[in-house]
């Protein structure tokens, strides 16, 4: 019997005997919990029938079944360090972690992306307009090289992303994105599954990252959908036994959290998003913008 096999029959035993512990204490709510976590595990006659037994509510039948289930193989599990237990689920609280600041930074991202597409379709034309100006006026004075590299700056990036289009979503049909993004990234985020899985996690994390980027439902909805099916990702607290490689695990795991807050706290304090961040209603914001724009484009027409 190999390892993963000794330490499932472990945490079932376990499980086993905290059913028992309820069905003694009369906690009847609790039971349906442990049965559903039992279903996920590679299930045997025995524990097809005690789960059939549990959900009958026929618990003397169950606890008997339970009590030969545990003598017959108690003998079986091999000794488990109990500090195993607890750097697995501080391990996987840290990827709880991971999830939650990833899927924060994600969102602002792509706040700020709909908004950077949105501002140069709608003050594009005019920004150039104005920037053209000013490198025309400045020509021989000491600002002119400021002028013009802020025209081609500018003008290279309104032409690489002026053909971008936000496909726009209703409040509903965001929320379902929203729900399905965080479902799908934390079923194969590449910072929490094992490292043998890493390569493949980081691919269909990019395009899933793509599709939320752009509002495509349709190919988060696949990608969830595949996920929940394929079960195709281990993550590392379930995939590592070893006390020194968990501690060095969670240590890594430690280290990517702090940098993922370090990430967002620079996000958050970028000119960009506090411009951004303040700005209650879109389409009021660049209507202003728009009618500020021309007035200084007619500024600059005059003092020609």
């Amino acid at each position: 019997m190999t390892d993963v096999q000794n330490i499932d029959l472990s945490k079932i035993i376990k499980r086993l005997e905290m059913i028992k512990s309820l069905i003694s204490l009369e906690e009847e709510d609790e039971i349906s919990t442990h049965i559903s976590k039992l279903e996920h595990t590679v299930l045997s006659e025995e524990l097809k029938t005690i789960i059939a037994y549990l959900k009958e509510k026929s618990y003397s039948k169950a606890v008997k079944a339970i009590e030969i289930f545990i003598n017959q193989h108690n003998n079986l599990t091999i000794y488990l360090d109990p500090e195993i237990d607890a750097l697995k689920l501080e391990i996987k609280s840290l990827e709880d972690a991971i999830n939650f600041l990833s899927d924060e930074k994600a969102d602002i991202e792509k706040l700020i992306h709909d908004f950077g597409i949105r501002h140069n379709k709608e003050l594009g034309e005019l920004l150039i307009k104005i920037l053209q100006y000013r490198k025309e006026n400045t020509k021989g004075t000491s600002q002119q090289q400021e002028a013009e590299d802020d025209y081609n700056t500018y003008h290279q990036e309104y032409e690489a992303t002026k053909n971008e289009e936000v496909v726009m979503l209703t409040e509903e049909e965001q929320k379902e994105l929203k729900s399905k993004y965080r479902k799908a990234s934390k079923l194969c985020h590449p910072d929490v599954v094992s490292e043998e899985q890493k390569e493949l996690a980081t691919k269909l994390f990019a395009e899933l990252s793509a599709a939320y980027e752009n509002n495509n439902i349709k190919r988060v909805s696949e990608i969830l959908e595949g996920l929940e099916k394929g079960n195709f990702f281990i993550s590392k607290s379930d995939a590592i036994n070893e006390k020194q490689l968990l501690q060095a695990e969670m240590e890594k795991q430690r280290l990517k959290v702090r940098e993922l807050k370090e990430q967002l706290q620079a996000i958050k304090e970028s000119d960009t998003y506090k411009t951004i961040s303040i700005i209650d209603n879109w389409d009021e914001y660049f209507i202003n913008a728009k009618q500020k724009l021309r007035l200084q484009i007619n500024e600059l027409e005059g003092a020609k």
